[in-house]
């Protein structure tokens, strides 16, 4: 059974008897969640290791425009955007425009809804499914082919997952689901512990994703 209790803030809910041993005792931060049929460990022996291939090409794009018709006429929501991203960085991805009082040159609307970040996104992870795209994606300076797709990931901002689910049962079930068939379930989970490493999430593996407010 899930009790219902009022939001005390952003609280790390975990399963019963899956808190971390430094995250015992400290009540304030944490609140224990339902009973799972699977075991509340981050770790698990016995299983095969996979690793993750690790990836050193750059990303580019040059001059990318992207016209879509509304209500019969054309509208270019990209005008020759140029940019690049290179593996193991962080990268933000901002829109900064002229204030009309010279005073004050960039407003502090940086990343103005509606300004074209996701479409941009979109148009790089080739999700755009209408409109007309120009200009080039690079990697490593060469044209992407279709293993672009297999070795990105784009994650969006809708908060997709069940609520009452664990970080780690969560990927499993996208890993169980997608994977080839071919693949043995051994490997398919031992790729979840490897994805959990990768982003260090280990130690949040067992949490409850919940809802704002209630989980993370």
């Amino acid at each position: 059974m899930i009790t219902a209790q009022k939001s005390k803030g952003e609280v790390l809910v975990y399963q019963r008897g899956a808190i971390p041993a430094d995250m015992e005792g400290r009540k304030d931060d944490i609140e224990t969640g339902f009973n799972s049929e699977k075991s509340g460990n981050a770790s698990r022996d016995g299983k095969e290791e996979v690793k993750i291939q690790k990836q050193t090409s750059i990303v580019s794009w040059k001059d990318v425009v992207y016209d879509i018709k509304i209500k019969g006429a054309e509208r270019r929501i990209l005008d020759h955007v140029d940019g690049w991203v290179k593996p193991g960085t962080l990268t933000a991805l901002m829109v900064s425009y002229q204030h009309p009082q010279p005073d004050d040159i960039y407003a502090d609307r940086q990343g103005v809804s509606g300004a074209g970040k996701t479409t941009l996104l979109d148009v790089l992870a080739t999700r755009v499914t209408m409109g007309i795209v120009g200009g080039k994606v690079l990697v490593d300076g060469k044209p992407r082919d279709e293993s672009f797709q297999r070795k990105t990931g784009y994650v969006q901002q809708q908060d997709v997952h069940l609520e009452t689910s664990t970080i780690r049962e969560a990927l499993e079930f996208s890993a169980l689901l997608r994977q080839p068939r071919h693949v043995p379930k051994a490997e398919k989970i031992a790729y979840v512990d490897e994805v959990l490493k990768l982003l260090e999430m280990e130690h949040y593996a067992n949490a409850v994703i919940g809802a704002p407010g209630e989980g993370q």
